[in-house]
């Protein structure tokens, strides 16, 4: 919660993709309103670049640094695997909700 009313939350949802990456994001719901959390989670679904992020996980020697696997396009496949997941949760929240 952020606000001296409690109204604004910010949820943090996480998982591992089928590479073993611990990914995570944040929404924020507003005035406890579904469709504000929804909006949120859309805007950064659509924002969601795996090539970019991909990218952050490649090291100077052009294979996968900090635990990421060890091919680029592993690496790329991986964070395609979590822009799924992003969009699962979004159309689960969107089926139940709206």
């Amino acid at each position: 919660m952020d606000d001296k009313n409690k109204s604004n939350i910010q949820f943090d949802f996480q998982r591992y993709t089928n590479y073993g990456q611990d990914f995570n994001f944040s929404a924020e719901m507003k005035c406890e309103d579904i469709d504000t959390l929804i909006a949120d989670m859309e805007q950064y679904f659509e924002g969601f670049d795996p090539d970019y992020e991909a990218y952050l996980w490649i090291g100077n020697d052009g294979h996968g640094k900090n635990g990421a696997p060890y091919h680029i396009k592993d690496i790329v496949s991986d964070m395609e695997e979590a822009e799924k997941q992003i969009h699962d949760l979004l159309e689960a929240l969107e089926t139940e909700f709206i």
